[in-house]
């Protein structure tokens, strides 16, 4: 490989184990959770939020009105269009805020002894980030047991999942947040955009709701039953 090429971080965890800095269960180990990181967490938080809109028709069809109203009937969403439509962002954002994908974050681990909140905390200690916690304390969040958008177009209308905001983590924040943000924002955001766009999302016949009862993983959070919806499609008058 060329030495002035970018690198990826594949290229550096090869590189560590080359220098014996990790081996290879080290290696399959880091490789398999990154594509936990990348690929399921995504696909769930998709999944919770096809749930919300089909539970929340208000709110989707609030969301559709949108995209028409920008975009114009019939003209499909692309990824540069995401910047003009905030009820979208807000959408996604209080997905991600409202089911937390990752409750806890990737467990990290501090190399020295430090003092957090007045706690000792030794050396190689387990670090766990309740994240859920975070964005679910009614101290610190308006109604959070609520899935409401509006919020992020409201009273929380700085608040960014780059990690901004302390309380809003749903990438980390810092050195070591999850890279996959640039993929996953603008996947979810075209998804649910081209969903809502062509589609009216709509529960089983005979159910007014579908069930959105959580399952707990080792690190996510996700549907515990997964449910069939409808897709009516739109017809568009162009």
């Amino acid at each position: 490989m060329d030495n002035n090429s970018p690198k990826c971080a594949i290229d550096h965890l090869l590189e560590a184990q080359q220098n014996g800095e990790i081996n290879e269960d080290h290696l399959l180990y880091i490789v398999e959770n990154m594509n936990f990181m990348v690929m399921e967490t995504p696909l769930w938080t998709l999944e919770w939020g096809i749930a919300e809109l089909v539970n929340h028709p208000q709110i989707q069809s609030k969301l559709r009105d949108e995209i028409d109203a920008v975009l114009g009937p019939g003209v499909q969403i692309t990824e540069p269009d995401i910047d003009k439509l905030p009820y979208l962002q807000a959408v996604i954002k209080e997905t991600l805020q409202f089911r937390v994908p990752v409750p806890f974050l990737v467990p990290h681990m501090n190399l020295n002894d430090a003092k957090l909140g007045g706690y000792d905390v030794p050396a190689e200690s387990k670090i766990l980030v309740n994240t859920w916690w975070l964005a679910n304390n009614p101290e610190n969040w308006k109604r959070p047991e609520e899935f409401r958008p509006q919020r992020f177009l409201e009273e929380e209308s700085k608040v960014e999942a780059n990690g901004n905001d302390f309380r809003y983590l749903p990438f980390g924040v810092g050195r070591r947040s999850c890279p996959g943000i640039v993929l996953a924002m603008p996947i979810l955001s075209l998804t649910l955009g081209c969903l809502v766009q062509n589609f009216e999302l709509l529960p089983p016949p005979g159910q007014s709701k579908i069930d959105t009862t959580e399952k707990s993983g080792q690190f996510s959070s996700h549907l515990l039953n997964h449910s069939t919806i409808v897709l009516k499609p739109r017809s568009f008058q162009i």
